[in-house]
């Protein structure tokens, strides 16, 4: 749910000012509480130890945190649709259905992914994230052969969150283990077989990590840091099931 409004009221702020408006953060606060408001409304919510005026208090210091970072920055597009075919660059083999989905923002050199977290990211965690490796081959064609993600990620700490930025950057041949999950998972939900989620808490303990990294690929720096630094060693990883 947090995570939800702190999207709609960027998104606004952000189609506000591709429509030539200037929106202010009070005007994105009054949003995100109507969009909070209407999320509750509808959803049987679990809410333990929080209470509903503490998720708003959380859910306005997140966006003000987002706001404050990156209100300037230069979107194209907001929610933007794409729909890509699922085609090994290599062979020209087609691996199923086309792929479809949403950018959060588009910029005029690469894509947008905010994410909201109760801890930081790690590299492990977006080496391995398909969500973010499903992005790179949406942006990968044959005459742009290196996309490039921007993953930001408000991080919910004790006082004010914190905005990290991460540049993910991969080649065509990088997305070699994306293209080998999807097409499993692909075949798994034709064959009507659903197997658990690869994460990459899984892959930290799975038999199988070492054999993974022997694919074949260069293992070399995909993950170019901006905040904070990080480094990675390789990206040859095909998520176990």
């Amino acid at each position: 749910v947090l995570g939800s409004a702190v999207h709609g009221a960027a998104g606004w702020f952000f189609s506000e000012r591709l429509e030539g408006r200037e929106p202010t953060m009070e005007d994105a606060e009054s949003v995100l509480r109507a969009d909070l408001c209407a999320e509750i409304v509808e959803q049987d919510i679990r809410w333990k130890e929080t209470t509903p005026e503490e998720l708003e208090a959380d859910s306005l210091r997140y966006l003000r945190a987002y706001l404050t970072a990156h209100a300037s920055l230069p979107v194209v597009g907001v929610e933007q649709a794409f729909q890509v075919p699922l085609v090994d660059p290599a062979t020209g083999e087609v691996l199923g259905r086309p792929l479809k989905g949403f950018f959060d923002f588009v910029l005029e050199d690469r894509v947008v992914e905010l994410k909201t977290a109760a801890k930081s990211w790690s590299e492990f965690e977006l080496a391995r994230q398909l969500q973010i490796g499903a992005y790179n081959f949406a942006t990968t064609s044959s005459s742009t052969d290196e996309s490039i993600v921007e993953v930001h990620v408000i991080v919910k700490l004790k006082r004010e969150p914190r905005v990290e930025t991460f540049v993910v950057s991969r080649s065509q041949s990088d997305l070699r283990w994306w293209l080998r999950a999807a097409a499993e998972i692909e075949a798994a939900i034709a064959a009507r077989h659903f197997p658990p989620s690869p994460s990459p808490y899984l892959c930290r303990d799975c038999e199988f990590e070492g054999a993974c990294r022997k694919l074949g690929l260069e293992d070399r720096p995909l993950i170019r840091p901006s905040l904070p630094v990080l480094r990675t060693a390789a990206d040859a990883v095909s998520p176990s099931f």
